[in-house]
């Protein structure tokens, strides 16, 4: 079957929710194939819904459930309503925590999708620029801007690394403490 080229770089990205640059990777690195026409690039549509699904997968919420053969004398922490109640205030403070962590991680990815845009806007301007006297020292600007942007693109995403540490270091608090109650 022939693939059918519809979809533009820009409107894959919308889709996606990721950067026209984060496309292009993805065209270089070969996961998304594409065609020139008339100085566009249009990708195919089947593997830019393929992406859509896979990120989507990523993205899901997993469900897990703690099942254990456990004897009959767990009447204990059945009967102790206070346990219940202390348990139960624990779990949604760990879960207020969870949330809160994931809004730092949206904000530090809405910034570093900020960031990535600053540096494809100074790439285009040096690509248009006409070659003058200042030529260089702009270019240097630019592309030391460009460096600085990328330091702070590659600190914000280890930070992101580090709160997804830390956010599965405490899930694995929290089912060590449901499995110990």
């Amino acid at each position: 079957m022939a693939k059918v080229y519809t979809i533009t770089r820009e409107a894959a990205a919308q889709l996606l929710g990721i950067s026209t640059r984060t496309i292009d990777r993805y065209i270089r690195s070969g996961k998304l194939s594409y065609k020139k026409v008339a100085n566009k690039v249009l990708l195919e549509k089947g593997e830019v819904y393929d992406l859509k699904k896979d990120f989507s997968a990523l993205h899901q919420e997993v469900e897990t459930e703690v099942i254990s053969q456990s004897s009959s004398s767990t009447g204990l922490a059945k009967s102790n309503p206070q346990l219940e109640a202390m348990i139960e205030q624990k779990l949604e403070k760990f879960f207020l925590i969870f949330r809160e962590k994931d809004k730092m991680l949206e904000e530090k990815n809405k910034i570093i999708f900020v960031l990535q845009q600053r540096v494809g806007e100074l790439e285009t301007k040096i690509q248009n620029m006409v070659a003058l006297p200042d030529y260089t020292r702009e270019k240097q600007e630019a592309i030391i801007e460009k460096q600085k942007l990328e330091e702070k693109i590659s600190q914000l995403k280890s930070s992101i690394k580090n709160e997804k540490l830390i956010n599965l270091i405490l899930i694995g608090l929290t089912l060590v403490f449901l499995i110990i109650a």
